[in-house]
């Protein structure tokens, strides 16, 4: 026999979302510490990065409306320092991703028919290119775009998404996992 659904009202169904997402627990009493952090990043996971910032940049955000005022220190050591806690991949959106979900999007990395524009287009006329690239980063060590790209010829004929190949084989690296911003 089967049993009947259970139903929910909207104030308990309102409750039960809310505190799936970390929000029915107090905040810390006293200073924010790093095992505060650890403990959020647990329960969420994936933080969107997002640089429109009219209070403050995205990802920082939810672990203040978890914890309250903390030291955002704590959020660039999670994601720079190691041993990292957090990696920036494109999840969706631009995002901070806890390092254990890392595997869990081998999907996205493994189709590059997901992928947008100039850094496909990159990779598909210019393997050798952006193989260079990557021996660069490898040789050279982390680099920016700009110092990959120093004696790159770059449209310059309008402003905005004029990438030069140097930072769309960079972009594509990404996006495929073989360099971490």
């Amino acid at each position: 026999m089967t049993a009947a659904p259970e139903r929910f009202t909207v104030l308990q169904a309102r409750r039960l979302a809310l505190g799936a997402l970390g929000f029915a627990r107090g905040r810390p009493a006293g200073a924010v510490s790093a095992r505060h952090l650890r403990a959020t990043i647990d329960r969420l996971g994936i933080f969107q990065i997002d640089s429109v910032n009219v209070l403050q940049r995205a990802h920082y955000l939810p672990l203040y409306s978890r914890l309250g005022p903390y030291d955002v220190e704590m959020l660039h050591r999670a994601s720079s320092r190691a041993p990292r806690r957090l990696v920036e991949y494109w999840a969706h959106e631009a995002a901070l991703l806890d390092v254990r979900l890392w595997p869990a999007f081998g999907f996205r990395r493994d189709d590059e028919s997901r992928m947008w524009g100039g850094p496909k287009t990159v990779a598909r006329e210019k393997p050798e290119f952006v193989a260079w690239v990557l021996e660069e980063v490898r040789r050279r060590g982390p680099l920016t775009a700009r110092q990959i790209e120093e004696d790159l010829p770059r449209d310059r004929s309008h402003w905005g998404w004029n990438w030069s190949e140097g930072k769309q084989a960079l972009e594509y690296l990404f996006y495929v996992g073989e360099v971490m911003a």
